[in-house]
């Protein structure tokens, strides 16, 4: 709700200036909406493009998974498995999409040589390789996909927050303004028209000629 306005001719030009000032931002914040959800659409397209990479190199890494375990064993791939588990440290860096700040995930290379993995090579054979190059590319896929999912919820959040304030002013902010510059404008045309009927009054009076004193008659 905007505040009451006194009914002058600058409190009118006031209104009009601020609902023209509400429309130019409501454009300008159309503008913004509409580049946002092309940036969102471009981004949504290369999530879903992620998400098939994922689920195909998924299914590579669990096919050889079950084949080192047809060759080795379970227990072979698992002892394997428990040397090559390390931590991998992610960073949370910021960046600007279409003006909105968004958050990636850095961090080194996933994937390593057979030597830096922490099994014995004279114990494992290129099954158990393969299993750890697939498994780690399906790792590095994973945190490509968390970070453009975090983009695509950050733009999707900041088209509603957008949508809202725009509607806001087309349904509230710009009509309030425009009502009252309308209640103003009416206040200031009765008034106008009661000082020119005032004047007119006045005017009437000073042109009338003044009644003829009466005499009195004589006894």
């Amino acid at each position: 709700m905007t505040a009451p306005v006194a009914a002058t001719r600058t409190g009118l030009l006031d209104l009009r200036r601020n609902a023209s000032f509400a429309e130019q931002g409501r454009d300008l914040l159309r503008d913004k909406r509409s580049a946002l959800i092309r940036e969102f659409g471009r981004v949504q397209t290369e999530l879903l493009g992620r998400i098939e990479d994922l689920r195909r190199q998924a299914a590579r890494a669990r096919a050889a998974h079950d084949a080192a375990v047809i060759t080795h064993g379970p227990e072979h791939v698992l002892s394997a498995s428990l040397h090559t588990a390390t931590g991998i440290p992610v960073t949370l860096v910021q960046r600007a999409v279409a003006g909105v700040v968004v958050v990636d995930l850095d961090h080194e290379p996933i994937e390593r040589r057979a030597t830096e993995r922490g099994y014995a090579l004279l114990t494992t054979s290129a099954a158990v390789d393969e299993v750890a190059t697939t498994h780690e590319r399906e790792l590095e896929l994973l945190l490509q996909v968390c970070a453009v999912e975090l983009t695509v919820r950050r733009l999707a959040a900041e088209i509603d927050r957008t949508t809202r304030q725009v509607n806001a002013l087309d349904a509230v902010v710009i009509p309030g303004l425009r009502a009252q510059a309308r209640q103003v404008a009416v206040v200031l045309e009765e008034r106008e028209r009661e000082e020119l009927a005032r004047l007119k009054r006045a005017r009437d009076r000073r042109r009338s000629p003044a009644p003829a004193p009466t005499r009195r008659a004589d006894s």
